[in-house]
């Protein structure tokens, strides 16, 4: 049976191999809105391959990508996609990136698959369908106290965005067991849908590098929030996701943006 998610899968896993393959075959970086954000022509021509892949089955969707050129206003039955998750990784081959689809409904992530070809892992979800590893069931850990937990972040480039998060990661890094970047905020967000981390946090980011994660986390039984404690949605610019048996508020209680 022909479904979202079956393509979905099927066309990320394909993708994914195209992704690894042209791993040492790169030939232009071009930065886009600083320095530290570029991309590639794997990027572009991933891109055009998962929305080639999945319009051929639903044609009456909409389908907008990282490196679409334009807004994404309408969010009622529109895939997102973020074609290399952690593209700065993958141009260092580094094996820390994945391909992201999700598919949401009323600005609902209500499908999300991540292929990370490199490790060989590729999540899913659906809503009221649980979220899978590989084909196996995963939960977010059981885990209470801050001493046990490894949490996961992206450090902010801007100096402002740094002042803001400093002291929250001081706070955290003096209770936790670890504090984690993996340069992927689509890969830190599953590991806590699968357990291997506790929460992830992260300022200054967008809908596309997180939607299919959050999906997963919440099938998975997390909780995702942004970092003023506000239900994330696709305007959100930050996301705290924990498995909603860690106390992280306390670390967030005089955040502000202002």
């Amino acid at each position: 049976m022909i479904t979202r998610l079956s393509v979905a899968l099927d066309v990320a896993k394909e993708v994914g191999k195209f992704v690894m393959d042209h791993e040492n075959h790169i030939q232009e970086i071009k930065e886009k809105n600083s320095p530290f954000d570029v991309v590639t022509e794997v990027d572009k021509e991933a891109q055009e391959m998962i929305i080639e892949g999945l319009s051929s089955h639903f044609a009456q969707d909409l389908f907008w990508g990282e490196e679409s050129n334009y807004p994404l206003e309408d969010f009622s039955s529109t895939w997102v996609i973020d074609p290399i998750d952690g593209t700065s990784n993958y141009i260092h081959n580094l094996p820390l990136y994945g391909i992201s689809i999700a598919y949401l409904r009323e600005g609902e992530p209500i499908i999300g698959v991540l292929d990370f070809p490199r490790l060989g892992e590729t999540f899913w979800a659906e809503k009221g369908k649980g979220a899978f590893l590989n084909g196996e069931r995963i939960r977010v850990s059981d885990i209470k106290e801050m001493h046990r937990t490894i949490v996961g972040t992206g450090f902010p480039h801007q100096s402002a965005k740094w002042q803001i998060m400093e002291p929250v990661y001081a706070q955290i890094a003096a209770e936790c067991q670890a504090l984690r970047s993996f340069g992927s905020a689509a890969l830190g967000v599953a590991y806590v849908a699968c357990g291997r981390l506790e929460g992830y946090l992260q300022l200054g980011l967008s809908f596309y590098d997180v939607a299919a994660a959050v999906c997963l986390v919440r099938e998975a039984g997390g909780e995702v929030r942004e970092l003023g404690n506000k239900e994330w949605n696709v305007r959100s610019r930050s996301i705290l996701a924990t498995n909603s048996k860690i106390g992280m508020e306390k670390f967030l209680k005089d955040f502000s943006l202002s």
